[in-house]
């Protein structure tokens, strides 16, 4: 008898655990994925449906490569999501809606992470005190809508803090700012490219976020229709950040 309940109570016990898991992953596919992938993984415009997906459902190490180390509008979650996270998340869309595939472990995710290659850092021509001064250019065009804190105003305008997307890859953060999208205005004709860089060079770091800095001449080329080229991984010396 304490033997079958013993059982019982350990099979509970895992039940309970492997539940808690898929709860967590849910919690983060919401915070970090739902608002370019949809909250039931049916993609939207560029951002490809995760529900019946064949690469999600496939090559585990392929998957967690591109969840580390970002790719096109996609951004890299390298220094945003702990193994962990990575591996709830990634347990979470590949059994979910329509997908049916093996759970990811923790463990297997620092594996891979141990063979992501480190991009070189980039130097940028920012001033001393740019942090203060994006701030202050973000209170002048920005805090409006997505307010001073970076919470956003939910059903209108999105949070920016730690918001995978604004931590991502810098080439399409920059060309909103320029060219705007849905409710969001273009500064291409309000703004040079140095506010501009500030501006973005702000969000990427403030309100506990963590990303590369932008200048000027970055600015300029996305400007002119270009690419940076830059892993959104990539680190930069960023003095003052998140003050």
């Amino acid at each position: 008898m304490n033997r079958l309940l013993s059982h019982a109570l350990l099979a509970c016990a895992l039940a309970l655990a492997g539940s808690a898991f898929a709860q967590d992953g849910a919690e983060v596919y919401a915070a970090q994925c739902a608002s370019c992938h949809q909250p039931e993984g049916q993609g939207l415009g560029t951002f490809p449906a995760l529900a019946d997906n064949e690469f999600v459902q496939g090559d585990e190490r392929e998957l967690v490569e591109l969840m580390l180390s970002g790719r096109a509008a996609m951004p890299a979650f390298a220094s945003i999501l702990d193994d962990a996270d990575i591996a709830a998340v990634l347990t979470h869309v590949r059994s979910s809606w329509g997908n049916d595939a093996d759970a990811i472990e923790a463990e297997f995710v620092a594996e891979v992470r141990e063979g992501v290659d480190e991009p070189e850092a980039v130097e940028v021509d920012l001033p001393d005190d740019w942090f203060e001064l994006g701030e202050a250019a973000y209170q002048r065009n920005c805090a409006a809508c997505h307010q001073a804190s970076g919470a956003g105003i939910p059903g209108a305008f999105p949070a920016l803090a730690e918001n995978a997307f604004v931590q991502g890859n810098a080439d399409e953060l920059l060309r909103i700012l320029l060219n705007g999208r849905a409710g969001m205005p273009a500064f291409a004709g309000s703004l040079g490219n140095a506010d501009i860089a500030l501006i973005a060079s702000y969000v990427r770091n403030a309100w506990e976020n963590e990303a590369h800095l932008v200048d000027a001449d970055m600015v300029e080329v996305v400007r002119g229709g270009g690419d940076l080229e830059l892993d959104p991984t990539t680190p930069t010396f960023r003095p003052g950040a998140g003050q």
